[in-house]
């Protein structure tokens, strides 16, 4: 069994299409394609961590028919527009229901990392200090994610190490992603410290160059 995480995935969420500016032309476009990346990545053996936000409809019992389109068990921490859990059936159709979770996974190294889960940001996480992770949705690619970025670049400005990533779909191609995945991959706060260092100094050509 592999483990999975995502965010903010938003089925049936018109106003998302603008909102993250997602490369679909309609909601139910998006919804199919959303399936569909899914699905090509999660097996039905496998587990889904769903951090919060996974489907904006309520009517009737179209979140069911959703969530049993998609592979895997599904375990989702709570975001605040999870409204469609108001409906029994389609709440009993998750594995999991949590407001916050934390956890083990284990990598393709053979090694064991614990994760806290939650649906927002928290700078000073349950074990910052012992090399736990931090994984979050809610800020989509808005101000408040460069926000957090900012945040967290201050904190390891300040001697502390946090680990802390945003799952949300449309920072991951709107798939989900395995914790290799996530550690493997050069983050927007990487980018932000390079780009810094480059433009710290001049050398003798007029390039810039880091700090010796």
């Amino acid at each position: 069994m592999r483990i999975f995480f995502t965010s903010d995935l938003h089925f049936g969420h018109e106003n998302v299409l603008k909102f993250d500016d997602r490369p679909f032309e309609t909601v139910e476009e998006m919804d199919e394609e959303l399936i569909r990346r899914w699905n090509n990545k999660v097996d039905k053996g496998d587990l889904v961590y769903v951090l919060g936000d996974l489907i904006w409809k309520t009517a009737n019992n179209e979140a069911l028919s959703i969530i049993k389109r998609l592979n895997g068990q599904i375990i989702l921490i709570k975001g605040n527009h999870d409204r469609f859990i108001k409906n029994a059936t389609a709440k009993n159709a998750l594995a999991g229901l949590k407001d916050y979770d934390d956890i083990c996974v284990a990598l393709a190294d053979g090694t064991t990392r614990r994760c806290i889960l939650s649906h927002y940001f928290m700078p000073f996480y349950n074990g910052h200090r012992y090399n736990a992770i931090h994984l979050h949705g809610h800020s989509h690619k808005t101000e408040e994610h460069y926000l957090e970025l900012g945040i967290i670049k201050a904190i390891k400005d300040n001697g502390y190490e946090p680990q802390i990533y945003n799952v949300g779909c449309m920072l991951w191609n709107y798939e989900p992603v395995t914790l290799d995945e996530i550690l493997s991959c050069k983050t927007e706060l990487d980018v932000l410290d390079e780009l810094s260092q480059t433009e710290g100094n001049d050398d003798e050509n007029g390039n810039k160059q880091a700090d010796e």
